[in-house]
């Protein structure tokens, strides 16, 4: 049985909120200069992140900071660039593994690539827009009052319990049915949720002996414990996130107009086949994993 011991401290809970808030413009500066696929995922990352540092914050310090505005619009961002993301992987997934004719591919890429531009155009003049709102100062200590850091504390703890508890309910339920897309989906977020969540929560080793509030040797103890939850965590994540990759095409072969064609029957099949080893996969490492990772603060 692993537990997640949760030891909230404030100048760690800032440091890391300012960490995130800082990522999210660098990541903007190699997303414009160049959109490739690994700036997209980075950029997208970092949205995540930045949504976990503001969800967890008090309610008024967000809005009077402008958090809440720069939230907003990365996560309209976020939502082109997952479109963005999402064609990448279509295009990736009927070259490699779909078998699909040349003749319907070429047609799917023309169509694909011309919307992809489009979506890249429409990710650039939001990404202008949110590197235009400076928000990177807001966690600085002097900002940071009493109310502030039990706000912080209670929003963050109560955000883990809920979390911890929907992915504990759900996973008995997806592992017993390959169709619950949806929960599937919905379990790969919660579990990343969760893991950027831990994540505000971290320990710098190097700042450890500088602590005075918590023993050495506790602190080595939570670091460790934290380390092995996020672990799992990002298996979940990943194995799901294949899992997604798979659906998001077979949606889009059921769903496209010319795929009447008969043997386009065959692609489907094929990419379903694959998708139903990756689920097994997940299945396999929950069973092997039996030994919920339970949470306690």
């Amino acid at each position: 049985m692993v537990y997640f011991s949760i030891h909230y401290d404030l100048e760690t809970y800032i440091n890391n909120c300012t960490r995130n808030l800082n990522r999210v413009y660098v990541k903007l500066e190699k997303f414009l200069c160049n959109p490739t696929e690994e700036n997209i995922h980075q950029m997208r990352t970092s949205l995540r992140r930045l949504e976990a540092t503001y969800r967890s914050s008090p309610r008024q310090f967000i809005k009077r900071n402008n958090v809440k505005v720069f939230a907003k619009r990365g996560k309209k961002l976020f939502r082109i660039n997952s479109r963005i993301r999402d064609i990448d992987i279509i295009l990736e997934k009927l070259n490699t593994e779909g078998k699909m004719p040349d003749q319907e591919l070429k047609y799917i890429e023309r169509s694909l690539k011309h919307e992809k531009q489009l979506k890249l155009k429409e990710a650039r003049a939001m990404a202008l827009d949110l590197k235009e709102i400076n928000v990177s100062n807001v966690y600085y200590r002097k900002n940071i009052n009493k109310k502030f850091e039990q706000k912080s504390k209670k929003r963050i703890l109560k955000m883990v319990n809920k979390l911890k508890t929907k992915i504990e309910l759900n996973i008995p339920l997806v592992i017993s049915d390959d169709t619950k897309i949806l929960e599937l989906h919905g379990t790969r977020k919660d579990a990343k949720k969760l893991r950027y969540l831990i994540e505000l929560l971290l320990y710098n080793r190097a700042n450890v002996s500088s602590n005075k509030g918590i023993e050495k040797n506790s602190i080595n103890s939570v670091i460790q414990n934290n380390q092995q939850v996020l672990v799992h965590l990002e298996k979940i994540q990943e194995i799901l996130g294949n899992i997604h990759d798979y659906d998001i095409t077979i949606d889009y072969l059921n769903n496209y107009h010319i795929f009447s064609e008969p043997h386009i029957a065959d692609v489907i099949a094929n990419i379903e086949k694959i998708r139903k080893t990756k689920f097994d996969e997940f299945v396999n490492y929950i069973t092997l994993n039996n030994n919920q990772h339970n949470y306690k603060n």
